[in-house]
């Protein structure tokens, strides 16, 4: 019987993906030295090259690292620049055991993905944030984390903005609480980073139109409790609702159901 060209193939690439991933602890045939201070890392051009637009730049035979096969970084975090490497030869990094937290970690990690041109990197940093942010808003790694965002990564990068800026939505009343107390790390780096200031201020604008907007209704069934709000208006007759407390028969739209409009007592009970 034939292999099955599909797991054949998966198995083919897992091979690839361990060979390529073994020259990096092994250092065989390396052709490249990359300094960062008292940092060595000895790899492969063909790898490095492949993954990072500004090592095609630097190799190139033009530029002075090219001719003599180092290359000196300054500037970054050790750690990151170790994970960039782990990353371009495995497809993945550990954010785990570095002795930076994982929120401010990863966002260092977009930086330097973005600053070395490090193709998916930023989108896998991105993506392990995101796991870590909603458990740790109220740490002070986390408005570090934004801090750092709006300073040290593109303006463009709303997928690392967005993964913040979510989160915060869903904490405001914490975070910005009247008496600027429980949380004045957080306060005080929202006033020193004014990027990040005003688009919350305009996200929260934009909610509170919406909440504005919606008309408040209630279900015309005989002692039904159901009151709910929704930004739909008396014009808009084409949806059928049915009511999800009493099971009101789904014929009565949106203006029959205005009809009934009542003075909101301040329980809603549904909001659509």
């Amino acid at each position: 019987m034939a292999p099955n060209y599909e797991s054949t193939r998966a198995d083919g690439i897992a091979t690839l993906l361990t060979g390529i991933s073994g020259l990096l602890k092994s250092e065989k045939f390396t052709d490249l030295e990359v300094r960062l201070g008292d940092r060595v890392w000895n790899v492969h051009k063909s790898i490095v090259c492949a993954r990072s637009e500004f090592f095609v730049k630097a190799c190139n035979g033009e530029f002075r690292e090219g001719k003599e096969g180092i290359v000196e970084l300054h500037d970054d975090e050790p750690d990151v620049i170790d994970k960039m490497f782990h990353y371009m030869y495995n497809n993945e990094y550990d954010d785990a055991d570095t002795e930076t937290v994982p929120v401010l970690f990863n966002v260092r990690i977009v930086a330097a993905a973005e600053k070395y041109f490090v193709d998916h990197l930023a989108l896998l940093a991105v993506s392990k944030l995101d796991y870590y942010v909603e458990d740790s808003w109220a740490t002070r790694p986390f408005a570090d984390g934004i801090e750092e965002t709006y300073t040290t990564t593109a303006d463009t990068d709303r997928q690392l903005r967005d993964a913040f800026l979510e989160v915060v939505d869903r904490h405001a009343d914490e975070l910005f609480d009247k008496d600027s107390t429980r949380y004045p790390h957080f306060q005080a780096m929202a006033a020193k980073t004014v990027s990040f200031s005003m688009e919350v201020a305009a996200r929260l604008a934009k909610a509170e139109g919406i909440r504005r907007s919606r008309v408040t209704y209630r279900c015309p069934g005989a002692n039904c409790p159901m009151v709910f709000r929704s930004t739909m208006k008396e014009a808009d007759t084409s949806v059928v609702r049915k009511c999800g407390k009493c099971g009101l028969d789904s014929n009565y739209s949106w203006d029959k159901w205005q009809q009934f409009r009542t003075i909101f007592d301040g329980t809603v009970i549904e909001t659509a």
